[in-house]
């Protein structure tokens, strides 16, 4: 979990969350969660990073995080203003413009619980040849251990380890 909001009713998912920091009220981290996310970044051909609205300085201040080391892909203060389409959008869509040789990209993001807006990321990736898992964590949850065991199942499909 990384939610800067209390699980409904105190129930954690992961079992382990501890209260890592405070933004916007205390944030919960699961060491496990980080530890998994983090394996998933060193795989082979795997290439993890950051694009949301918490900055660097936000995420330096919470202990356990993950991706520590992850490349920040767009900023909001950079790309707020890129006009009437999602910030975000605009700013994957200028990384891939950077980035050719991708052709697989996970986005996991709560602000696309909006169906309209996955439905615009899928056919704007689908548009680029680029396969995409496209998920939207509960707030209130963050990414639960049946989220992580999706997102590495569907890694391992893409980028098996070297065995």
């Amino acid at each position: 979990m990384v939610s800067p909001v209390h699980p409904v009713d105190d129930q954690a998912a992961w079992g382990d969350e501890v209260t890592a920091g405070n933004v916007f009220g205390p944030v919960l981290v699961s060491p496990t969660l980080c530890d998994r996310l983090d394996a998933l970044a060193e795989r082979t051909g795997v290439q993890a990073g950051w694009l949301t609205s918490w900055s660097k300085e936000m995420r330096d201040a919470i202990q356990p995080f993950p991706g520590r080391s992850w490349p920040t892909i767009a900023d909001e203060a950079t790309w707020y203003a890129s006009g009437p389409r999602w910030w975000k959008l605009t700013a994957l869509e200028a990384w891939l413009d950077e980035h050719p040789d991708v052709t697989a990209v996970c986005w996991l993001d709560d602000r696309l619980k909006n169906p309209a807006r996955a439905a615009s990321v899928r056919r704007r990736l689908a548009s680029r040849r680029v396969d995409g898992l496209v998920a939207a964590p509960d707030i209130q949850a963050g990414l639960t251990p049946e989220d992580l065991t999706r997102i590495e199942e569907w890694v391992g499909a893409r980028f098996p380890d070297p065995a």
